[in-house]
């Protein structure tokens, strides 16, 4: 076998790097991976970890999603989110920041378990199984779009009962405060008994509208402006901390997006909930139509400045503290590759 021999040359002026050379070209400065097969304990797992990131970053935003839910229900009867904070905590106590904390804190878990490992597995499935590498790699998009979309129908067909469940608590707390979570649930099950637990699915087109879009442009959003960041400023990718410092601040903007686009849906979502005839179900136009009709077409963006610094920091919780899981339990992104190492022996 012929010698081979070995060398160091500069490669990058700019950044001072420099690479082993050999007679076939410079080695490649990065090892070659791959991502291993997900297996159901690790789409278990990815679950657990988005269930934790969700439940403590809602837990942790109960009070602005008060006085949001209340903008959105009592218009005009609030300047902004610090004269709602404030009159709501004069009027009625600083318990009542906390109105609907059992409906919130069921109905995340729930989001966080079903919506994370569905989303991959929705990714992993159309970008490996139904389409061809070449067609994914151009269609990167659109595949994180209907992944996002597919996971948000999933997560909300529990999440619909729990939402209109803390939407009444945070609108009406004289009626629904002391029934508690399962109370509330009953009573609005049993508002039209001949519809009967369709009454809790009322608001199910709002909220599939609201959820699709937000969920499918959260996790594009999320995705693209990581990609942004590293691409920029690839140095964050070299510590566990700056990696999640990127996290924070991709899911941030990730959140902040996702409001813009859905508000309308929101508003809608929050309208129908709020009625209490349990007339069945509104369709989102159905519903839309009724709300621009009643109270004008600013009625779909009410409460969107709250909604965006609500979600932006949830979101970018969301993040920072799946990411932060899935590290604790060996399950992120450098634990789930597997890197080739090529050895050359003389």
């Amino acid at each position: 076998m012929p010698p081979l021999n070995l060398y160091e040359i500069g490669i990058d002026d700019e950044f001072g790097k420099s690479a082993v050379a050999t007679e076939f070209g410079p080695l490649a400065s990065t090892p070659l991976k791959r991502q291993v097969e997900y297996t159901p304990d690790i789409y278990t797992l990815f679950g657990v970890c988005g269930a934790a990131g969700c439940a403590l970053t809602h837990t942790l935003v109960i009070p602005l999603d008060v006085v949001k839910t209340r903008m959105q229900t009592n218009p005009g009867e609030y300047d902004n989110i610090v004269d709602g904070a404030l009159s709501i905590v004069r009027d009625e106590g600083p318990m009542a920041l906390a109105l609907g904390a059992q409906a919130t804190i069921a109905g995340y878990l729930w989001y966080g378990l079903s919506v994370y490992p569905s989303y991959t597995f929705f990714k992993t499935f159309i970008g490996k199984t139904l389409l061809s590498p070449e067609i994914a790699m151009v269609h990167v998009n659109d595949v994180a779009l209907v992944s996002g979309a597919l996971a948000a129908v999933i997560a909300s067909l529990l999440l619909t009962p729990l939402e209109a469940a803390r939407i009444r608590t945070v609108a009406d707390p004289d009626t629904y405060r002391s029934l508690g979570l399962f109370g509330t649930l009953g009573v609005i099950a049993n508002e039209n008994p001949s519809n009967g637990l369709k009454t809790l699915y009322a608001g199910l087109p709002s909220l599939l509208t609201r959820q699709v879009i937000f969920g499918s442009v959260k996790f594009l959003a999320f995705e693209r402006a990581s990609e942004t960041i590293l691409t920029s400023f690839p140095v964050l990718r070299d510590a566990v901390w700056t990696s999640l410092g990127v996290s924070l601040v991709a899911g941030g903007f990730a959140g902040v997006l996702s409001s813009v686009v859905s508000q309308p849906a929101d508003s809608v979502l929050t309208y129908v909930a709020r009625q209490s005839e349990g007339e069945g179900n509104f369709g989102f136009i159905e519903g839309c139509t009724m709300m621009v009709e009643k109270e004008g077409a600013g009625s779909l963006f009410r409460g969107l400045g709250s909604r965006c610094v609500w979600a932006g920091s949830i979101i970018a919780g969301q993040f920072l503290l799946y990411d932060v899981f899935r590290s604790l339990i060996g399950i992120s992104g450098d634990d789930l590759s597997q890197v080739f190492e090529v050895v050359i022996q003389g």
